[in-house]
């Protein structure tokens, strides 16, 4: 897993917290946009709509969030992985400078999106009722695609790693068995020849079944996650231009410590 690192980071980071949640969660990830696929050379910028390339809606993703606090700190990581395929019909040309799939091409399209993301805030009301924090973090894309035109076996590819820091900001309320909590974090960049922007948005709810603040806490989750990720980048002698949304309901389960 690419994000394992991360992961054995986490008992580090919970040495000094005061309370922890891990949240697994499973959901369903509605997919929109578009994604050009053009040789760089040739000033193209054509982009398909993502519906009508074939791409599905992916109904069950799992994903997990751990919350850790400390003090004022609130600090979230949060991992999804979903996968989209289907068949569909190109709007547009798609070309790697060597391979060209022509516009109105019957296509196998693919496309997996692994986010992984990190964000710290820091309360700027006390007490434990009210939460209103304001902090930054790092978010990492992992987008993978492809069109492959079964009547030739041509295919084009890109699969690419976005790093992307971000500004962030928390607000809930936690009135003992029930709290509700909404996470967002976005940034708008140009680096490295790539242009990117990201916003993300987590609203949960919890019902809390067993335990007492301090103790073991079991809670069950519902929530919705909206993400808007828009890159454009050259690599490999192919540029790409891709504007993605993500968005769906999920269903959890919260055991706290």
């Amino acid at each position: 897993m690419k994000l394992d690192i991360g992961l054995l980071a986490l008992p580090l980071a919970c040495a000094s917290c005061t309370s922890a949640s891990v949240i697994p969660r499973l959901g369903q990830l509605n997919l929109d946009g578009h994604l050009g696929i053009n040789d760089a050379g040739s000033g193209l910028s054509a982009t398909n709509d993502l519906g009508r390339a074939g791409l599905q809606d992916d109904k069950s993703v799992l994903n997990g969030r751990v919350d850790l606090e400390a003090g004022g700190m609130h600090t979230t990581f949060e991992i999804s992985d979903s996968s989209h395929d289907g068949s569909g019909t190109l709007d547009a040309t798609v070309s790697d400078g060597t391979t060209t799939i022509p516009a109105g091409t019957a296509v196998n399209s693919e496309l997996s999106v692994l986010m992984g993301e990190a964000m710290v805030t820091w309360d700027l009301v006390p007490g434990d009722t009210v939460e209103l924090g304001l902090g930054l973090g790092a978010s990492m894309f992992g987008v993978d695609a492809r069109f492959t035109a079964p009547s030739t076996g041509d295919t084009i590819a890109t699969k690419q790693v976005v790093p992307i820091p971000v500004l962030a900001a928390r607000a809930g309320v936690d009135l003992g068995r029930f709290d509700v909590s909404a996470l967002l974090g976005g940034l708008k960049l140009n680096t490295g020849g790539k242009d990117a922007s990201f916003f993300d948005l987590d609203l949960m709810a919890r019902l809390k079944l067993f335990g007492v603040a301090g103790k073991r806490i079991g809670a069950i989750v519902a929530g919705y996650r909206y993400v808007d990720l828009k890159v454009d980048y050259e690599a490999s002698g192919k540029r790409v231009d891709a504007e993605v949304q993500l968005s769906g309901p999920y269903l959890g389960f919260s055991l706290g410590f």
